[in-house]
């Protein structure tokens, strides 16, 4: 809890298989907005219909047509923050705050390990981040 009168509530996701920078440019987008807005935004981010306009790893990206910006289409990296933000969802109604009136207070996503694999892939470090989302009621 952040203050005596203000409830939130958090889901975090530990290692999960996406780039951190994708993830951090997907906060970037959907930070600061309703649930069910951030939601569908994440959804059509998943049907390549609106990209993620990247900020602050966008060297050498190319212009997306409709948003104006350069960005991409990350779509493992939505199905893992859109499974997280149902949780938190899941959370904040166990809890007994009102699903209408949540929005995505903090979002913020940081390096996970470079676990290496095993057998014939010996060489390959896949990438993974973790990520953190504190949702409040406006």
């Amino acid at each position: 809890m952040a203050d005596n009168d203000t409830q939130e509530a958090k889901a975090r996701g530990v290692n999960i298989d996406a780039s951190q920078k994708h993830c951090t440019e997907i906060g970037g987008f959907i930070r600061g907005d309703d649930v069910s807005t951030a939601k569908e935004k994440l959804e059509k981010v998943i049907k390549k219909e609106q990209p993620v306009p990247y900020d602050k790893y966008d060297s050498d990206l190319a212009h997306k047509k409709g948003s104006g910006d350069s960005g991409r289409y990350p779509v493992n990296a939505s199905k893992e923050v859109l499974r997280l933000l149902e949780s938190a969802e899941q959370n904040a109604v166990y809890e007994g705050m009102d699903e209408q009136n949540l929005y995505i207070a903090e979002y913020y996503a940081n390096q996970g390990q470079r676990m290496e694999t095993p057998g014939r892939n010996r060489g390959r470090k896949p990438k993974s981040a973790h990520v953190t989302i504190k949702l409040r009621e406006r």
